[in-house]
């Protein structure tokens, strides 16, 4: 059996000691086990453990992360301060998170029905909601007046040049020319002004408006003015809605009403639990509690000179 003392440097090579089979580090009384790597890896997907175990170098780090956090619990235990109740509220706290959530895992294993039918007639009384909604691809020039961005003008100042680049416009230059000379949207002055494709809703509604007003591919809005400034709007293509047949939604359906179920049969089971155990609330109490919590924090807070 190899041995790797680990060091502030790394970790180095030392002859071979005999030691227990499952003990994959020591030191002083300190040991680090093969359980204690498995608590660590086996929450994670099946790729992204074989990831870490394909990296010698990585589980060596594990190995020496979890030994100094072991390390360093067991002195502060040793000074005393563990017994602090608050700190053990929360190491009980995490303790029972963590149970909680295997709980949980055992009551969502439970059998679950089969959604075939349930999903037919969802998709079958609200087709609507299954449609592709219409999206437009378009390209704006922006000139700013938000302080947001770095380069921006005074509302009169814009506005006189928006009206400078809709007059070029008119006058035949295209699109595309002025977008790197007059445009003040960072995120698109360099793709000569393309927003994407997007649909109704998607970002700000004067911009939205004037895009969907608009039916040819190259038309060319009017002056809009938004929270960040004036802009000019071209339509480069329109979709239309789509209707999506049934097959080509099913599994999405499907999963919803599985995520629901699952989320429904959760809070029945709560509010079972709250009502076997005749759980009650002491309302004049949390109010207390607040009041004094408040008090302590606004007690915290530096006074200001």
């Amino acid at each position: 059996m190899r041995l790797f003392l680990v060091g502030l440097l790394g970790v180095l090579l030392a002859p071979a000691l005999s030691a227990e089979e499952d003990v994959l580090m020591f030191g002083g009384d300190i040991k680090v086990e093969r359980i204690d790597l498995d608590a660590l890896l086996v929450d994670g997907p099946a790729k992204a453990q074989k990831d870490v175990l394909a990296s010698k170098k990585q589980i060596l780090q594990l190995l020496r992360q979890t030994y100094l956090i072991r390390a360093l619990a067991d002195e502060y235990k040793q000074q005393g301060l563990a017994d602090n109740k608050l700190l053990q509220a929360k190491i009980r706290r995490q303790q029972e998170r963590m149970l909680y959530l295997e709980r949980l895992k055992q009551i969502d294993e439970q059998p679950i029905p089969d959604f075939a039918d349930a999903a037919k007639e969802q998709y079958l009384g609200n087709p609507d909601e299954y449609s592709i909604p219409e999206k437009v691809d378009a390209k704006h020039i922006m000139i700013s007046t938000t302080d947001r961005l770095a380069q921006h003008h005074t509302r009169e100042e814009a506005l006189k040049i928006i009206k400078k680049v809709k007059a070029e416009l008119d006058a035949g230059r295209t699109f595309e020319d002025l977008v790197p000379i007059y445009s003040e949207d960072p995120r698109s002055k360099d793709n000569q002004g393309t927003l994407g494709v997007f649909k109704r809703g998607a970002m700000v509604k004067p911009v939205v408006q004037a895009a969907f007003n608009m039916n040819k591919p190259g038309e060319i809005s009017d002056i809009v003015e938004s929270e960040f400034g004036f802009h000019i709007v071209k339509l480069v293509k329109k979709f239309p809605p789509q209707k999506q047949n049934f097959e080509q939604v099913k599994l999405g359906i499907i999963e919803k009403l599985t995520k629901d179920y699952i989320r429904n049969r959760r809070e029945a089971y709560f509010d079972q639990l709250l009502e076997s155990n005749d759980a009650a609330i002491y309302e004049d109490l949390v109010e207390e509690y607040i009041a004094k919590r408040l008090e302590d924090l606004d007690k915290q807070q530096p006074v200001k000179e």
